[in-house]
């Protein structure tokens, strides 16, 4: 209980400090500031390391490369970004649209594998949250969902990763997972945990997913660090897209489109990742 709480603490204060440093950065990299761009990046791309690593096997240097690409539109995309959750959803679209529909999944690891396995949005969404820390109203703003879906959305991943089929749940068994997913990602409760325990002995098959998924939780460290760049790799990387950015200018969007993304952010232009 006392990690769950430290959890939850880490992400509410990490957020509003998270938050407001990336807000100051997107509006001075929006006027050209290219250093500031590469501060905005750098807490961004242990996400993009993490989404290639868990979707398609390949090597290292073909994985910088696709995270250089990603990043690379998003500076000249930058324009368009009215608020950092558009920039974030930029971001979140360049890695869902770029998931290669003929990929290697299989890997030495068995996680790696039913983590390829999992549909690109849902691997997003579980990746930002579980791996990277990101509060839960940024993921569902970035998704363009309600909460209480991406509860869903967590819920049927956490449950492929046990290696239970969503699909061969009951109803009554799948409402009781996506309430301990729930659960697990808000502070906790001792007399809602009280109750929902009580409810989860009437479905032992939901029980076992529950202890599985604990289980599984340290395995999900190991894979973060597997395609975590060290710091020496992160540096060249920054210093490689900044150099690539000096040859490569800003788009600069019609007021019209600056306008209509401020009510809603839809004006962008579609950029394919190779």
């Amino acid at each position: 209980m006392f990690g769950q709480i430290r959890s939850y603490m880490w992400r509410r204060l990490h957020a509003s400090r998270a938050r407001k440093a990336g807000r100051t950065q997107l509006k001075a990299a929006k006027r050209g500031d290219r250093e500031q761009f590469l501060a905005l990046a750098a807490g961004y791309i242990y996400l993009a390391y993490d989404y290639f690593g868990t979707t398609l096997a390949e090597g290292d240097v073909r994985r910088a490369s696709r995270v250089e690409q990603i990043f690379l539109a998003l500076w000249q995309q930058l324009g368009y970004a009215e608020r950092l959750s558009d920039f974030e959803y930029m971001l979140a679209t360049l890695l869902v649209e770029s998931t290669p529909a003929d990929a290697t999944i299989t890997s030495q690891s068995p996680i790696v594998t039913k983590m390829r396995l999992l549909a690109p949005q849902v691997r997003f969404a579980f990746l930002a949250y579980e791996l990277e820390n990101w509060p839960l109203r940024w993921v569902a703003l970035v998704m363009r969902v309600r909460t209480g879906a991406l509860h869903r959305l967590l819920a049927e991943a956490r449950c492929e990763l046990c290696g239970v089929s969503w699909d061969s749940l009951t109803t009554a068994e799948r409402a009781c997972l996506e309430a301990i997913s729930t659960a697990l990602d808000q502070q906790p409760n001792h007399r809602a945990n009280k109750v929902l325990q009580k409810r989860t002995r009437s479905y032992p098959r939901i029980a076992a997913i529950k202890a599985q998924w604990l289980e599984l939780r340290p395995e999900l460290v190991e894979v973060r660090l597997r395609y975590k760049p060290g710091q020496q790799e992160r540096e060249k990387f920054l210093k490689g897209l900044f150099d690539k950015t000096l040859e490569m200018p800003m788009q600069r969007p019609a007021m019209v489109d600056r306008m209509v993304n401020t009510v809603h952010f839809s004006r962008h232009n579609n950029i394919k990742i190779s």
